[in-house]
């Protein structure tokens, strides 16, 4: 009797041990996901429709600029007779017909034109920057749905386990070995995992909830992260001097601020325009009796003699210039402190992934297998046993936290740069 219960023992061991062996890891496809995924935020995000939107009207904007406004036509008709007071123009006794066009110190459309050339810039580089918050977005949820997807799959794995754990309890029961708190205790922690999953279930639906919202899709879509593939394993090589770089090059909020701090100085040229006249030229057709007899040119200026005015909109323009070059360095000083930042964040979440890899996850496990053996041995209690296999749970839930944080930790870091690391 006792080698048929060792027996049966023994067969309920192998799927046990089986469900330890590591899973084979296929993440291509996930990487497809993501990437689908980040596209259709791109294509149809409110936001980021919104500020296209903005950059059409900046460019109809801008075409329009640099136009001279339109000429003017006056109709004078003098000597009107009591017995026609209200001619129609050429039956009058003298007509004159009068055209005319402002003309702009020569400069001023020009420099107009380049600021609104520069505002269409600037509205590119806010949709890029509201790409990259909205890129951000989508990542993180995404990235927290495979964390909570994971988690749930693990505890299916330990479900499995503790099954097994709760027949080797039942038979060694059946036999006299151990008493009934056993497979209690056992059945009992099973349920607790099945807790556990249905809250981790009711957080995944949160998380598709608030993608859902990203993509401006109905929130009745099923079909958002319908074949999630496993943890993806990719690295990547940081080099903080290269990512500085690239981040005061490319980050779109600097060139943004560049970008404002040009327009600031040409706007300062142009109020500087201001100290010189525009120009008023015409010509006026004379009609008498029906006939064009004589014509007059016409030549008018503007004469800014009251400069208090435009030195004070330099003084303005001269100070706005200044102050948005000192946001500029600012923000590039904190650029460079957030890469590096970021750079240390990246590699500590990697350092503590490459140590739950090699070390804690393998030891965690051998030390539920050889508990368990023991266990079936009689050489130590059930409580020992499960102490193992909550252990277990605990490490590998976090070797997938650790996981899904350094990938968390570079989302952050593109965000700063203003490009993709992945």
């Amino acid at each position: 009797m006792l080698y048929k219960a060792i027996f049966i023992s023994l067969l309920t061991l192998l799927p046990a041990t089986c469900c330890l062996l590591p899973p084979t890891t296929v993440f291509a496809e996930d990487t497809l996901i993501l990437k689908q995924i980040i596209r259709e935020a791109k294509e149809n995000n409110p936001g980021i429709n919104a500020l296209r939107q903005n950059v059409k009207a900046k460019e109809a904007r801008a075409r329009a600029e640099g136009v001279l406004d339109d000429p003017t036509l006056r109709i004078e008709m003098m000597d009107l007779s009591r017995e026609n007071p209200f001619p129609t123009p050429g039956n009058a006794m003298q007509t004159r017909y009068e055209v005319s066009q402002m003309l702009p110190y020569p400069g001023k459309l020009q420099l107009g034109k380049r600021i609104a050339l520069l505002e269409v810039i600037m509205s590119e580089a806010e949709v890029r920057a509201k790409e990259l918050e909205t890129i951000t977005m989508v990542k993180e949820a995404f990235y927290e749905y495979l964390l909570l997807d994971e988690s749930i799959k693990t505890l299916e794995e330990l479900k499995g386990l503790l099954s097994n754990m709760i027949r080797i309890a039942e038979t060694k029961y059946a036999i006299g070995d151990v008493s009934q708190q056993d497979v209690i205790k056992a059945q009992v922690e099973l349920t607790m995992l099945l807790s556990e999953v249905i809250e981790l279930e009711a957080e995944k639906n949160v998380v598709q909830t608030e993608m859902k919202s990203i993509l401006n899709r109905p929130q009745d879509d099923n079909t958002l992260f319908t074949s999630l593939e496993e943890l993806p394993k990719e690295r990547v090589k940081l080099q903080l001097g290269d990512l500085t770089n690239k981040a005061l090059e490319v980050n779109p909020i600097l060139k943004i601020m560049r970008y404002e701090a040009e327009v600031k100085k040409i706007e300062v040229e142009l109020a500087r325009k201001n100290y010189y006249p525009d120009f008023m030229l015409g010509i006026a057709p004379i009609q008498r009796d029906g006939r064009f007899d004589a014509w007059d040119a016409m030549f008018q200026i503007n004469i800014p003699v009251w400069r208090v005015k435009y030195n004070n909109q330099v003084e303005e323009g001269l100070n706005m210039a200044d102050a948005i070059r000192s946001k500029l360095k600012a923000e590039e000083n904190m650029i460079n402190a957030k890469v590096k930042e970021g750079v240390v964040k990246a590699e500590t979440a990697d350092k503590i992934r490459t140590l739950y890899e090699t070390s804690l996850l393998p030891q965690a496990e051998l030390s539920f297998e050889s508990a368990l053996k023991n266990y079936q041995s009689g050489k130590v209690n059930f409580l020992m046993l499960l102490d193992t296999e909550r252990l277990l749970k605990k490490t590998k839930i976090d070797y997938i936290g650790a996981v899904i944080t350094y990938y968390k930790r570079l989302v952050s870091l593109e965000r700063v740069v203003g490009e993709e690391l992945l």
